[in-house]
């Protein structure tokens, strides 16, 4: 570390340190045991080449953090972890954003949105944008504006042999196209992004609930619906355990309430219980973000918790029986919890080919996203709830949900798109520096 420690200008957290142990734990709580080596925090894409030559040189893994968290714990190391919170820039320029990769989501909202503009993102505001966007960045308003990675006009790039590049449709355009879709630490660490951004100022939004025992019927609907409707509507169908089990189809409209109003008419069986409302952009991205009456920037701060999640994705609406599947699978929860997170793809995002960037599920009616908070108990769940559900699923599954235990991974993650993955990889990291267990390779 020494030697490093000559020519990197940010700082070095070493054990011993008193910064290093609030640094090194991970945002998913069950991956805390892992003790880097460092974790060092560049000021500038200077500083991330410096490193990434250093570990070259010295044989050290060496793994990248933009907001921490991976499901699957691997943006932490016992090598070093390059945690890229200080490059958290939010500007403008003229219609674009540039965007560093530490930039937490609730603070790009609210930067952008004092300017009355938005990128289609996900909903927690404590996400870095840089594995999200490199993952996919599937958001609420990705129906209408397409995924955070089909607005991305390049990105800077720090490659394996420290090279600095700038890549988009017509420079290093196959590192270009790998960077939308293709994951998180598999082909260099980016340390800036240029997207496309959105007018918006207001909205729309609406929360449909439901007796229990109309699930079912809940998700048939929902799947029928969602998908196909309005491109403005952006929906999710979440079944909750942890209690009395739930049921609630919610969502936003990029539009006014009336034509809300309008649209919804198209989703079956009706609510027993429908709220529908108009509110600011803002206030939009606070209400899914859990922290309405809270500022984005605040709810930005990371809330560390141990946690257990995967995927799937949706093909086709499910038989009968398929459907009851849903349903045991919440009731086997019980108590404790345990969640499925339906969300509804189409619009803007399945009219993207799937070869057209690295991120190849543009066939999908939805995702399922298996969440519970926990410890080994989750991981059971989730494992087994995604068994459960296999036969109405694709086989495919999202990178950004990252499941260490997912069988045949790379496959589900990328499809068709794996083996142009591995010559990008091959031609930018010929020997592998930035690896991990579901890594490209």
């Amino acid at each position: 570390m020494r030697l490093l420690a000559k020519t990197f200008r940010g700082q070095i957290l070493t054990a011993g340190s008193s910064a290093y142990e609030s640094a090194r734990v991970p945002y998913n709580l069950n991956f805390s045991a892992v003790r880097p080596l460092a974790v060092v925090r560049p000021v500038d894409a200077a500083d991330v080449a410096t490193v990434v030559k250093w570990s070259a040189k010295e044989h050290v893994p060496i793994v990248a953090r933009s907001g921490g968290h991976s499901y699957g714990g691997y943006s932490t190391t016992h090598g070093v972890v390059v945690d890229l919170g200080l490059l958290s820039h939010v500007t403008l320029s003229g219609n674009k954003a540039v965007i560093g990769p530490g930039a937490r989501l609730g603070n790009v909202y609210a930067t952008l949105g004092a300017h009355g503009l938005a990128v289609p993102a996900g909903t927690c505001p404590s996400v870095g944008v840089g594995g999200h966007i490199l993952g996919g960045g599937f958001g609420l308003a990705s129906r209408a504006w397409g995924l955070l990675c089909d607005n991305m006009l390049g990105a800077q790039v720090v490659t394996a042999d420290g090279s600095v590049l700038n890549v988009d449709a017509k420079h290093h355009s196959d590192l270009y196209w790998a960077c939308r879709g293709g994951g998180g630490g598999n082909f260099g660490i980016a340390t800036r992004f240029v997207t496309r951004t959105h007018r918006i100022t207001s909205g729309s939004y609406f929360v449909a609930s439901y007796p229990w025992s109309q699930v079912d019927d809940v998700v048939a609907g929902f799947l029928a619906w969602a998908p196909t409707t309005s491109d403005a509507v952006g929906a999710l169908c979440r079944l909750a355990a942890g209690g009395a089990p739930t049921v609630q189809v919610f969502g936003q409209y990029v539009g006014p309430q009336s034509e809300l109003q309008s649209v919804l008419a198209g989703l079956k069986p009706a609510a027993s219980h429908l709220v529908i409302g108009t509110s600011s952009w803002l206030d939009l991205v606070a209400r899914w973000a859990g922290c309405l009456g809270h500022s984005l920037p605040g709810c930005a701060t990371p809330v560390d918790v141990a946690f257990v999640g995967s995927s799937s994705y949706i093909g086709r609406v499910p038989s009968a029986s398929q459907l009851t599947l849903f349903r045991e699978a919440i009731e086997e929860r019980g108590s404790q919890s345990g969640a499925l997170l339906i969300d509804a793809y189409g619009g803007a995002i399945n009219r993207v080919a799937p070869t057209t960037t690295a991120f190849p599920h543009r066939r999908a009616l939805a995702s399922v996203q298996y969440f519970a908070a926990g410890g080994s108990s989750a991981r059971a769940w989730v494992s087994q709830a995604r068994a459960q559900l296999a036969p109405s699923m694709t086989g495919e599954a999202y990178v950004n949900y990252i499941d260490p235990q997912l069988p045949n991974a790379l496959h589900a993650y990328y499809g068709a798109n794996l083996p142009r993955l591995v010559k990008v990889k091959q031609a930018y990291d010929p020997h592998n520096l930035f690896h991990f267990a579901q890594s490209v390779h």
